[in-house]
């Protein structure tokens, strides 16, 4: 089951079109709208390297880096549960991964 979560409209680069990011099993899709299109990075969690997050008083921000050498995805303005769920579902996934080998 997919889980999505929003950055709140209260954030920098979040007032109008605010960032997202799904978690479906064991992929991360990062979706930010434009004036002219969408941005839109799927992530398998097995190539998720670093998973960083900066816990404010009010917001969490988050950075996903990858082992393919991208750049890294910056989500700033996740509520703290939004950004402990999304982190708990990657390392799950990655477990998981590895429990198959």
């Amino acid at each position: 089951m997919a889980s999505e979560y929003h950055a709140s409209r209260f954030t920098s680069g979040n007032r109008i079109f605010p960032a997202s990011i799904t978690v479906d099993g064991n992929q991360i899709r990062y979706r930010k709208s434009r004036w002219f299109g969408l941005t839109e990075e799927a992530i398998n969690c097995q190539h998720v390297s670093s998973l960083r997050v900066n816990r404010g008083m009010i917001w969490s921000n988050m950075t996903i880096e990858t082992s393919g050498g991208s750049q890294p995805i910056v989500i700033n303005g996740l509520s703290h549960g939004a950004a402990e769920a999304i982190e708990a579902a990657v390392r799950k996934a990655q477990a998981e991964e590895v429990g198959k080998e």
